[in-house]
């Protein structure tokens, strides 16, 4: 089972960083004003960020460009444009230099909280995007911290609940957080606005953060040689900070740490919501397409960790340092409030009927989007979307496998993968092996059976991400009930990518692996990749190929 991860150590990078923004210009443009953030220097106890070699180029030649600095202290620039006929761009390059500390903290601060600074006290404030004064919001999160003694019980306790319930997805319909409480999805504006209404909800001030994550995989060690692999695509990102009066202000991604993020996280601004951080840009007579793109070469990465412990919640890996909290010696901790009722829940549905033998079932982990938007139009006015591409190079020097269960004997016919082809030749095939205590079996372990074999020629190159479908012989497959593992190989010089959800849709803690050796499997991924499993059930009267 996964679990939050409590480290000692130290992550330090520096980072060469170019961060470009682009619009596509069909016909001419009257005006274009482009507003966007720029890196920040900051420090608090667990993360220092510094910036050096800051410099911007925009193209063509604007108008104006114009320093705004808003009331949080983020800075950003304002660019405009005047009679635009070509296409228009911002480069934004610079050398971040990250610091993030993983030592023992203490801290004695109550639950609820009293004596709020006034100048934090407006990151209590509901808003739109984070409703912590909605009765069913303040509801959940009374009944989450009823225990809590002190603000870190009550902090954990949210965060916790956050992870376990929101499924990562793409192009959500809202970032909100009622939207996400009632749904239990989105991305990470979503997972932001949640854990904030919560804890906004109880007196604990919280602010969101947004920046640049960076795709370059991290390592923690766990036990037995193993690692846990941490990944994010690279792009908008995010995330958010949390107000303790005796440690300041302490980051936390609800997707993967607490009181630290890594040297993959770059700040940006902080606010109340997403619409303070999020670049935004307004024209006339028509707004034109956005992209963006981020380019990051490490020039230094030093990642010393260690394990001190675990917790058993949540179900997704949680990273932390350790913290020692308790209330003040001799202070009479007020209890929160009696938690109000949350609604009864609905009559559980029965669960359907099984399958009928002959019958012809999908399943896996089967949602994601063909492509993913990189922003979105409010009014008149486009906004940036902090998502991205999250995908494995997955036919390099590693090798990847993802898990999945079959609750009935089955007869398989294809498997597929949601994969974008590069280029390159050869062929791509699946094996499916047998379950080895939590590992992809051997050969002399358990039996297993390979995929046909698609040639890279067959697989056309288009935008975006799509089905990649494996066929198995017909009949030649049968799988009884149990745990089996998908293992995508490669022949000759293919260049794939594997597209992946960020968490735990799917799986359990531990589903995911990779292995540079072919049997070790050696790393866990904090991931779950897309697939989908097809085929017949099979009549349990009747033996059916050769059973696994």
């Amino acid at each position: 089972m996964a679990k939050t991860l409590v480290l000692e150590g130290s992550l330090a990078s520096r980072i060469s960083l170019e961060q470009r923004m682009s619009f596509s210009v069909q016909q001419e443009v009257a005006q274009l004003t482009f507003t966007f953030a720029l890196p920040a220097n900051f420090s608090n106890r667990g993360v220092d960020q510094q910036v050096d070699n800051f410099h911007l180029s925009v193209s063509p030649r604007p108008a104006s460009v114009k320093d705004k600095t808003d009331e949080f202290g983020n800075r950003f620039k304002v660019v405009t444009w005047q009679g635009l006929t070509q296409d228009a761009s911002v480069a934004l390059t610079f050398e971040p230099r990250l610091k993030a500390q993983l030592s023992a903290m203490e801290s004695s601060a109550p639950f609820p909280l009293s004596g709020v600074p006034a100048g934090e006290q407006i990151f209590l404030k509901p808003t739109p995007l984070v409703q912590a004064d909605d009765p069913e919001m303040a509801a959940t999160a009374r009944s989450l911290t009823a225990r809590a003694t002190n603000e870190f019980e009550a902090v954990n306790a949210v965060l916790n609940y956050v992870a376990d319930k929101v499924k990562y997805t793409y192009n959500p319909k809202s970032y909100d957080a009622l939207y996400t409480l009632k749904t239990g999805s989105g991305n990470c504006q979503n997972y932001a606005h949640l854990s904030m209404a919560l804890l906004r909800s109880v007196g604990i001030p919280a602010r969101i953060v947004g920046g640049i994550s960076l795709k370059e995989p991290w390592k923690v060690p766990l036990d037995k040689g193993s690692s846990l692999v941490q990944s994010m695509g690279q792009g908008g990102h995010a995330w958010m900070e949390i107000y303790f009066p005796d440690l300041g202000w302490l980051s936390y991604d609800p997707q993967q740490s607490k009181q630290f993020t890594s040297t993959r996280h770059v700040k940006q601004t902080h606010g109340l919501d997403s619409h303070d951080i999020n670049d935004s840009w307004s024209a006339s007579p028509y707004l034109p397409q956005y992209s963006e793109s981020v380019d990051a070469k490490f020039l230094d990465d030093q990642i010393a960790l260690k394990p001190m412990g675990s917790t058993s919640l949540p179900r997704p890996y949680l990273m932390s340092n350790a913290v020692k909290a308790e209330a003040p010696q001799g202070a009479v901790t007020p209890r929160p409030a009696e938690p109000l009722p949350l609604p009864l829940p609905e009559k559980p549905t029965p669960p359907p009927p099984p399958p009928a033998a002959g019958q012809t079932v999908e399943f896996g982990n089967m949602e994601f989007p063909n492509m993913v938007e990189n922003f979105r139009v409010e009014g008149n006015q486009g906004v940036r979307v902090l998502d991205k591409e999250t995908s494995a190079y997955a036919t390099s020097v590693n090798v990847y496998a993802q898990a999945f269960q079959v609750d009935h004997p089955l007869a398989l016919s294809s498997i597929a993968l949601a994969m974008h082809k590069f280029g390159g030749d050869g062929s791509v095939f699946i094996d499916i092996v047998t379950d080895d205590h939590g590992k992809p079996s051997l050969p002399t372990v358990g039996a297993g059976f390979r995929s046909r074999p698609v040639q890279l020629d067959d697989i056309s190159r288009r935008p975006g991400y799509y089905w990649v479908e494996f066929p198995f012989e017909r009949g030649e497959v049968s799988l009884k009930k149990g745990k089996y593992w998908v293992i995508l190989r490669k022949s000759g010089e293919a260049i794939m990518n594997w597209f992946y959800l960020p968490g735990k849709p799917y799986s359990t803690g531990e589903d995911t692996r990779s292995t540079a050796k072919g049997y070790r499997w050696e790393d866990v991924l904090n991931w779950d990749f897309v697939f989908k499993v097809k085929g017949q059930i099979i009549d349990k009267k009747k033996k059916k190929g050769g059973d696994v």
